[in-house]
């Protein structure tokens, strides 16, 4: 078993290659997402969206982010269409849609754009330009899980 970083498991063999920055994240079983990163937004207004859509059915969450008047739902909306393509994709059209639920959506800081602006008096005042990283987690609904396996169960 790899290490958990960040909601994601790293496998071992991924570990002893290169560089430990360098390696590829890897979903846990059952579990499917997606990742933007450096939006020209916020991280505290890019959570007020996050936090409307966590834990829902992932078609519930699509219309809260569709009737939202916030800039940011535009980009969570498309971290959210993005992880449903990823899940067709890794699953070869076994998991579906309509069934899945936003497990987890972080929003972390990113890098700052430093720039200034003329102050009174000759002087310069620091203007700090914000971006953000989106990661939006889907799953299987518990309950839709024929196996019994899925989220929930799992020991890592």
């Amino acid at each position: 078993m790899g290490q958990v970083r960040h909601l994601k498991i790293v496998s071992p063999t991924k570990l002893n290659r290169g560089h430990p920055r360098a390696t590829k994240l890897a979903y846990r079983r059952f579990y499917y997402g997606a990742t933007l990163r450096h939006i020209r937004e916020s991280a505290q207004k890019v959570r007020l969206v996050a936090d409307m859509i966590r834990n829902k059915p992932v078609s519930e969450a699509k219309a809260i982010l569709a009737a939202s008047r916030k800039r940011a739902a535009y980009f969570v909306d498309r971290v959210l269409t993005s992880a449903i393509g990823n899940a067709d994709d890794k699953s070869r059209g076994r998991a579906d849609p309509d069934k899945m639920v936003v497990s987890h959506v972080r929003v972390d800081e990113g890098t700052r754009m430093k720039r200034w602006k003329a102050g009174p008096m000759g002087r310069a005042r620091p203007i700090l330009r914000r971006t953000c990283h989106i990661t939006v987690e889907i799953s299987e609904a518990l309950q839709d899980r024929a196996d019994g396996i899925g989220p929930g169960t799992h020991s890592g």
